[in-house]
């Protein structure tokens, strides 16, 4: 993105149902980068479908500075529009905003989706031809729907005009990579240390390719079975082949998990794969079967039962719920 010095001015739609984190580990970095630059430096704005307040997924109001239509009719557009979308995002990605989208693709420099807001772009036909990802959690879905997308689980990418990350973290490591670009690694240093923010990754540093630095640290070998368990998920190992690869026996395997995480093996991983369904029922629009495929579920009804058992309610509860 060789023209990236000449960006300045940051708009933001916001989708109802946005992160608040996300947004705001968009926003903290330029505000920061403002006050270590000699000279013009970052603006923002934030903009909604119809002008008014919009919900976040954390239930703040969050009030805009104008609606999108008054954002295309104005002589003064910004050098970048992000689409901020979350949970929910398919239900709030609707015709308007596709069209509206569109309308934007010879009219503003740079196009942009953090977190979700991928799927938007990508339903306007925005991301075609282009690298992008989408949150990991939504990556299956994002490319098999979108073939003409080269859809990929790093962190953030740009690529030329079309900038995407992955959710709330690696938007702060996006606005980074982009501040390093616009005024050099001296500022976007400066801004790092200014946020405390130490662990910051490439873009093409896979997203859920961790787990959380205290199990990493203390008892490395969980951690390796963690990472097992997150790349089986479809097809799931059996707790003899996750221990096998692990290389430890299971019986200490079983300690392990019992000592610090307080489950079983299989208790975890059943955790694992029921949360990731949840996400999917909730999030997108697959049918029901097809979640329990995802999860790694030979039969709906085996589904059912251990979604019931870990969640305390049925598969259907939550996709009414989330459909109301």
């Amino acid at each position: 993105m060789r023209d990236i010095l000449t960006i300045k001015h940051y708009c933001y739609l916001l989708l109802p149902e946005f992160s608040n984190l996300c947004l705001f580990n968009s926003i903290e970095p330029l505000r920061a980068a403002n006050s270590f630059i000699d000279g013009p430096g970052y603006k923002w704005s934030l903009i909604s479908m119809d002008g008014e307040p919009v919900t976040s997924s954390s239930g703040f109001e969050m009030r805009v500075n104008s609606s999108i239509e008054q954002m295309i009719a104005s002589e003064n557009k910004p050098d970048v529009l992000i689409v901020m979308a979350s949970y929910n995002y398919q239900r709030h990605s609707t015709d308007t905003v596709i069209d509206k989208l569109r309308l934007l693709k010879n009219q503003v420099k740079v196009l942009g989706g953090l977190d979700a807001g991928s799927y938007a772009l990508a339903k306007a036909k925005l991301l075609n031809g282009y690298r992008a990802t989408i949150h990991w959690a939504e990556l299956d879905t994002f490319s098999e729907q979108f073939r003409q997308v080269d859809a990929c689980n790093n962190r953030y990418v740009i690529d030329r005009n079309r900038i995407t990350s992955g959710g709330a973290t690696t938007a702060l490591d996006l606005m980074l990579s982009i501040i390093s670009l616009d005024f050099g690694k001296e500022i976007a240093i400066a801004v790092s240390d200014l946020l405390i923010f130490d662990t910051e990754r490439s873009g093409s540093t896979p997203q859920r390719e961790h787990v959380p630095a205290m199990i990493e640290k203390q008892t490395p070998r969980l951690a390796r079975a963690i990472k097992l368990m997150e790349r089986n998920i479809e097809s799931p190992l059996t707790v003899a082949e996750i221990a096998e690869q692990t290389f430890v026996s299971q019986r200490q395997l079983e300690r392990d998990f019992k000592k610090v995480l307080g489950n079983s093996i299989a208790g975890y991983y059943s955790r694992l794969r029921i949360m990731l369904a949840q996400r999917l029922l909730t999030e997108t629009a697959l049918n029901i079967t097809e979640v329990a495929i995802r999860s790694g579920y030979s039969s709906r009804a085996s589904f059912n039962r251990s979604y019931r058992r870990i969640l305390g309610r049925t598969p259907s509860d939550d996709r009414r719920s989330s459909t109301s």
